[in-house]
């Protein structure tokens, strides 16, 4: 075989040991968060323990065996608990200490006790899938926008690390008991070969994500509103002229939604801001999960929300606009006072031959907002089709 499992383990360990380094540019340099200095400690903490397996002829096992592989997994553990600040998700302290202690525990069982290495090979690698699956988890379900572009693609390299971990336990346990940490076999390479180039791509990867945060997150500001995270009137501008272009120069239906929470001031009034701002947040969250990914929601003015149907009938918006008010009536958070709730009004308006812009059915579906409050509110009206 061309390639020695022993060679491939000095340059794995070589590239952790530089990821450390250069996340500590990172943080020292650049980024002085909590969060990035956390993710650096659990490189370093990853590149100690590393360098410490590879010292076996010269320390006792102690020090090479139990220690070191506590401190990768808990390196890698400890990756994951900064990762898990950067982007707003807990992971628990339980977590950075329970796998490190498991793994430390079950090596040292199986190096004095019942001298297994195959089984040590199969503790580690599951210590190292725990983490590298629980950061895949975390950063492959961030939802939040165009942020989704940096955190995806170290995400799916940490699901592959930890899937690659999975695999080699599995083989270890079942059909090749090892004799030897440093073996030139099949898996071996692949596992050693694997730990250099996933070093270098989640160092690259890691380091974008960080570094365009500061970006995206003003990108975000100024084209979503902060409180609710809908589209602000500049975003919704921008992304619903898109859509009408395209709509017209297909003849593709397209529909208009002005929604309108009913006494939204008189709940702020007498259950204060912060309680009307939750409201507002959680009236956003509930309607972003009854539209489709292609629909635009807009905050349009205080208590008034947009929304752009794309390829909807205006009989299909009807039944849409239902379902918002209907789901609006079951809506409903705990206040200081008690049970805080509203109802919504809300005006429908269809692209047509007399709509020549986007600002006449947004006008039309406004109209018709004002329609639905004088008759009553809690109701869909529509103007003319």
């Amino acid at each position: 075989m061309g390639l020695h499992a022993g060679t491939l383990a000095i340059a794995a360990l070589f590239a952790t040991a530089l990821q450390a380094v250069a996340m500590l540019y990172v943080w020292y340099g650049q980024f002085r968060t909590r969060a990035v200095f956390e993710i650096f400690l659990g490189s370093a903490a990853t590149a100690v323990g590393v360098a410490l397996a590879f010292a076996r002829p010269h320390l006792d096992p102690l020090i090479t065996h139990p220690i070191a592989n506590m401190l990768i997994t808990g390196g890698q553990a400890y990756i994951a608990f900064g990762i898990g600040r950067f982007i707003d998700r807990r992971v628990t302290v339980s977590f950075v200490l329970g796998v490190p202690l498991a793994v430390g525990a079950a090596i040292s069982y199986y190096l004095y006790i019942d001298v297994r290495l195959d089984i040590r090979i199969v503790v580690y690698s599951l210590g190292i899938a725990a983490s590298s699956g629980l950061i895949a988890a975390l950063l492959l379900g961030t939802s939040r926008g165009r942020i989704r572009i940096t955190h995806w693609p170290v995400g799916v390299l940490y699901l592959l690390q930890a899937l690659l971990a999975v695999l080699r336990a599995v083989w270890v346990m079942n059909e090749h008991p090892s004799t030897d940490l440093f073996e030139t076999n099949r898996l071996q390479v692949m596992w050693f070969s694997q730990a250099i180039l996933f070093v270098n791509l989640t160092f690259l990867g890691l380091t974008m994500m960080i570094t365009q945060r500061p970006r995206l997150e003003l990108d975000r500001q100024v084209s979503f509103d902060l409180l609710t995270g809908a589209l602000n009137r500049a975003g919704f501008e921008r992304a619903a002229e898109a859509e009408w272009s395209r709509a017209t120069r297909h003849d593709l239906p397209l529909s208009v939604l002005m929604l309108g929470l009913d006494r939204i001031k008189a709940m702020n009034r007498t259950s204060g801001t912060e309680a009307g701002d939750a409201w507002l947040k959680a009236f956003a969250d509930m309607t972003r999960g009854l539209l489709r990914r292609e629909d635009l929601l807009c905050r349009y003015r205080g208590g008034d929300f947009l929304i752009l149907l794309p390829q909807t009938t205006f009989e299909q918006a009807l039944q849409a606009a239902e379902r918002i008010r209907r789901a609006t009536e079951g809506l409903s958070l705990a206040g200081e006072y008690g049970q805080i709730g509203t109802t919504v009004s809300i005006g429908v308006a269809a692209k047509t031959a007399d709509r020549m812009d986007l600002k006449a059915v947004i006008g039309a579906a406004d109209r018709a907002l004002h329609h639905a409050k004088a008759a009553g509110r809690n109701r869909v009206e529509s103007e003319g089709h």
